[in-house]
């Protein structure tokens, strides 16, 4: 599947997608370790896919100069209403260009929806010549070494499923274990003006080995590379991530 074909664009879904609990106390804590405690207050951070805002606006309220960056229009509308005093940018990270602006960059979830090295490769040199020297890089992705169905390949299964009054948002996914790419599908539910209206999406997703991950970041000109699991930070659900975290040389 091409990648212009795969903006991972979350409009058609954004005001239900945007009520989802989040776990803000394990983000928190991992962004402290692996990167606040070595940035000073007021460092320049930017947040990559920062969907509706709320860890944008948490760090602020932390003393940290805050820049959210994302494809949705209708979740940066809904990301600036959560944190006022910082600032947006709308656009494909694949394009992003920035001379050097931010003392720290971080990610969570967002890579697997580029579905080759090389588009990989691009968006991790957009955001290295957008980093200080010297400055760190954390992000989050599923793995295909941390595979969510690894004895399914090709099992249909739900993974959120979230319902309120007045919406409905169900995520299930098709994972292709040899190809290593999921198929993430949505349907939401939500009711407008007293009538129930249904949306559905899908966007596949690539997981990459860890690996394969690592030398990318390393060919880019990144250095420091390690690897965390989202457990060494609190999490206890079934499905772990990866953090990787890395520095722009000097």
């Amino acid at each position: 599947m091409s990648l212009a074909h795969n903006d991972a664009n979350h409009d058609p879904i954004a005001s239900v997608y945007a009520t989802l609990p989040i776990n803000m106390e394990l983000t928190l804590t991992g962004l402290e370790q692996l990167m606040l405690q070595h940035l000073s207050k007021g460092a320049h951070i930017l947040d990559v896919g920062c969907a509706h805002g709320e860890v944008v606006q948490q760090l602020h309220m932390r003393g940290y100069q805050m820049t959210g960056l994302d494809v949705s229009e209708e979740l940066l509308r809904l990301a600036q209403k959560n944190a006022p005093e910082s600032k947006f940018i709308h656009s494909d990270i694949r394009k992003f260009q920035s001379p050097p602006t931010y003392d720290g960059v971080y990610s969570i979830g967002v890579f697997n929806f580029f579905l080759n090295l090389e588009e990989l490769t691009t968006v991790f040199q957009n955001l290295y010549k957008a980093m200080h020297d010297n400055s760190l890089f954390v992000f989050t992705m599923p793995t295909a070494d941390f595979t969510f169905c690894e004895d399914a390949p090709n099992l249909e299964s739900i993974r959120i499923c979230e319902v309120s009054d007045k919406s409905a948002y169900i995520e299930t996914y098709n994972y292709n274990q040899e190809k290593r790419i999921r198929e993430i599908k949505v349907t939401i539910f939500e009711l407008i003006n007293g009538i129930w209206k249904r949306t559905d999406t899908i966007t596949p997703t690539k997981e990459y080995f860890v690996s394969e991950i690592k030398s990318t970041l390393e060919n880019v000109g990144f250095i420091e590379i390690s690897v965390y699991d989202s457990r060494d930070f609190g999490d206890e659900t079934s499905i772990t991530e990866p953090c990787f975290v890395c520095r722009k040389p000097s």
